[in-house]
């Protein structure tokens, strides 16, 4: 992580990241290999809800990552337009889009959307529960934590300071 994310998050909470084979597992379902930012991100902090209400899944955490992506693709999707495969790597458009978090609030979720045509950075995207709407975010998962530490959130999410709290019954404490 940029010295900005640790100026945010101080030390890492979790002291045992993922397996690479957990990673590869999860890289070979979206057919695509996660930025670096993200994957120290949930190795350092996942398996947690910071912000008081986003919670971040961990490859190996009490609702392992790959299932936290796949139900929350598949409730995202429900109220998208197209046909989407299986997994990401099957699909287009919106289907290639990575849940990686979501808001236990309000039940919006947070999207990796992959690099294309019409950009070569990886970005992240808040699919909105309330309303069908998706808005995407410049910047990887870095800059987004970094805009959230800042003040700055999306639409209808409680304004609230840096809080990490480990996820209930967490096999990674």
């Amino acid at each position: 992580m940029s010295s900005g994310m640790d100026d945010v998050f101080g030390e890492k909470e979790r002291y045992r990241p993922a397996s690479p084979e957990s990673w590869r597992t999860i890289e070979r379902w979206a057919g695509t290999e996660l930025p670096d930012d993200y994957k120290k991100f949930i190795d350092g902090y996942g398996d947690a809800v910071i912000f008081r209400h986003l919670f971040i899944a961990h490859p190996e955490g009490v609702d392992p990552l790959l299932k936290v992506m796949q139900e929350e693709r598949k409730t995202f999707l429900e109220g998208v337009d197209g046909q989407f495969g299986e997994s990401p790597s099957e699909s287009t458009g919106l289907g290639t889009f990575l849940p990686w978090a979501y808001h236990d609030f309000n039940g919006d979720v947070c999207l990796l959307v992959p690099p294309s045509d019409q950009n070569s950075d990886w970005c992240v995207a808040v699919a909105f529960r309330q309303c069908p709407e998706v808005q995407i975010f410049p910047g990887g998962v870095s800059e987004f934590l970094q805009s959230l530490a800042g003040g700055t959130f999306p639409r209808g999410w409680p304004h609230v300071g840096f809080d990490w709290t480990s996820a209930h019954e967490s096999p990674l404490i």
